[in-house]
């Protein structure tokens, strides 16, 4: 072997394994208590809440004067802190106040922004990551339930399910507790909106609209009542005969199943006879 290449040999091996080739890799988990992220220890990508504190770790690394915390996102790429051994941390300005950097095992908790989404990577003067994906999404607030609280059976009524910002990747729909399937008599449209084809009085009850994203699950109910159709005022005009003469007019009202009526005069009797 010649002298030339031996000697470059034993500068990569110098310079650690991590400057051959393959490179460390950074693992990151969101820490407690934090919505319904994935609260484990991940490497090459982990997705995140707005407002969660993220740790970024690296492993063992050869000894350094100088280290960097680096985030890039698309063309645009800046420093997150760079740090002297046994001087102040140097953290850049939009990073401050949200970011903790360990002096010991150079680890690094931060604070998410909705802006944070991007690669982030450690490296010192002779070592360098893989760059590590954080994907951060805003989580999702308790929804709201629009459409009429009251139809008559026999109708048809549909309930919109919003949310006020975020993005929910699926919804579903409840009634009393218990998962609603798709059928003829309810039907779903674009997933938020429910329809209730030909309500009747067994539709009454609480329904409950589900929203979730990868961060987050959030819910709210709105209480659905069907009234009986027969619950309206029918007049009803009979006339009474007796002995082949008109003694009395009678106007009868029906509600909920009870019958109300008014007897005329007598006089009003003969002018109406008379008329």
């Amino acid at each position: 072997m010649c002298v030339c290449c031996l000697l470059a040999l034993l500068g990569l091996l110098a310079r650690g394994p991590g400057a051959a080739g393959a490179r460390s890799a950074i693992t990151a988990q969101t820490l407690a208590p934090c919505y319904s992220a994935d609260l484990k220890p991940t490497s090459g990508r982990l997705i995140s809440a707005v407002s969660c504190t993220v740790l970024l770790a690296v492993p063992p690394l050869n000894t350094s004067t100088v280290v960097f915390w680096e985030y890039k996102n698309g063309p645009h790429e800046e420093f997150i802190l760079k740090y002297y051994l046994n001087k102040p941390v140097n953290t850049t300005s939009s990073y401050k106040n949200r970011t903790k950097f360990n002096e010991t095992d150079f680890s690094l908790q931060m604070v998410l922004q909705l802006g944070d989404s991007g690669m982030y990577r450690f490296r010192t003067e002779s070592q360098e990551t893989d760059w590590f994906q954080l994907e951060v999404i805003e989580p999702l607030p308790a929804p709201e339930i629009v459409g009429n609280s009251s139809v008559k059976a026999g109708g048809n009524t549909k309930l919109v399910c919003n949310i006020s910002e975020g993005k929910a990747d699926s919804y579903w729909w409840k009634k009393n507790g218990e998962l609603l399937l798709g059928s003829d008599h309810f039907q779903f449209v674009h997933n938020n909106t429910l329809h209730i084809i030909e309500a009747t009085m067994n539709d009454s009850g609480y329904y409950a609209c589900v929203v979730r994203n990868k961060v987050s699950q959030n819910e709210t109910s709105f209480l659905l009542h069907v009234q009986n159709a027969a619950n309206m005022v029918l007049p009803v005009v009979m006339a009474c005969v007796i002995v082949g003469s008109l003694i009395g007019v009678f106007v009868w009202c029906r509600r909920r199943g009870r019958f109300r009526h008014r007897v005329c005069s007598a006089s009003e009797v003969s002018r109406k006879w008379r008329a």
